[in-house]
């Protein structure tokens, strides 16, 4: 699933190219992916601006109304302007062959701009959606959602406050919950406790007080040099271009079970955690 730097980055690449225009028409093609009557909802809506917020897209319409958008497993936004020109990105889909900037078998949701340019959500397993709500719903899914880590908001005191909440949890499944901190997943909840030395399946209140500074700083550091890099790539993000978010090749551990460790060369070990795969180094993390 893209987690916040990809999520970042497709916001990144779309907010130049879709604000300011107006939506023309909506075809759906898997109606369980779209909120009720969400054709004519965004129709000739003007788009805003366009943020992230955890995973989640939110681009603000004319009208006091939000277009939330959520990739979530294999989902994909590509804007294509009516010279064929595309910007966004996505999970990558199975057949590289498939050209992202045209419909296809895996398109799910076509939004028409009134000048030509469209908005393309294709998606693999069809997990994603899109909603048309308004400012109090919007609200209320942002209050949701934790503190956004690549906030100012996200103060070592705010850290130390949102850890006293689940003393008893594993620091692991802490980053990976959403209502706490917005936007970590597996990616980087993993890279972000080797790069602080901490075993993932540490509870919480065995945290000493250096050990959440560096962790802290590890999470912060991480995310921002993933969305440098455009993102990770592991068979999951992509541009429309085909070019893969350049984070891969700096990871550490993620998905590198079994492989030796990059700072001291024992074998990576991979375990389950909460449901989720973990890969750690048992010599580097304590």
């Amino acid at each position: 699933m893209p987690e916040l730097p990809e999520v970042q980055t497709v916001v990144n690449h779309l907010a130049a190219k879709i604000k300011g225009r107006i939506f023309k028409s909506a075809e759906i093609k898997v109606p369980k992916m779209v909120s009720n009557n969400f054709k004519s909802a965004v129709l000739s809506r003007k788009v805003i601006g366009i943020k992230r917020r955890g995973k989640m897209i939110i681009i603000e319409l004319s009208g006091n109304r939000y277009l939330l958008v959520h990739l979530k497993l294999t989902g994909q936004l590509i804007f294509v302007d009516r010279q064929g020109k595309a910007s966004g990105g996505g999970h990558a889909l199975e057949n590289g062959n498939i050209d992202l900037t045209r419909p296809n078998k895996f398109t799910r949701i076509i939004l028409n701009f009134k000048d030509g340019g469209r908005l393309l959500f294709h998606d693999l397993r069809k997990f994603g959606w899109m909603r048309i709500v308004d400012k109090l719903e919007v609200d209320k899914v942002i209050r949701q959602l934790g503190v956004e880590p690549l906030s100012k908001e996200f103060t070592l005191k705010k850290f130390i406050e949102i850890l006293k909440k689940r003393p008893k949890l594993k620091i692991k499944q802490f980053l990976l919950n959403q209502e706490l901190i917005a936007g970590i997943g597996n990616i980087y909840a993993d890279e972000s406790l080797f790069a602080s030395g901490i075993l993932p399946s540490r509870q919480v209140k065995s945290l000493k007080a250096e050990e959440v500074k560096k962790l802290r700083q590890s999470v912060i550091k991480k995310l921002k040099e993933a969305i440098k890099f455009g993102g990770t790539s592991v068979n999951t993000f992509v541009h429309p271009s085909g070019e893969r978010g350049k984070f891969m090749a700096r990871l550490k551990v993620y998905q590198r079970g079994g492989q030796k460790c990059l700072c001291c060369g024992k074998i990576l070990k991979k375990i389950r955690l909460g449901g989720r795969g973990t890969v750690y180094c048992f010599k580097c993390q304590k």
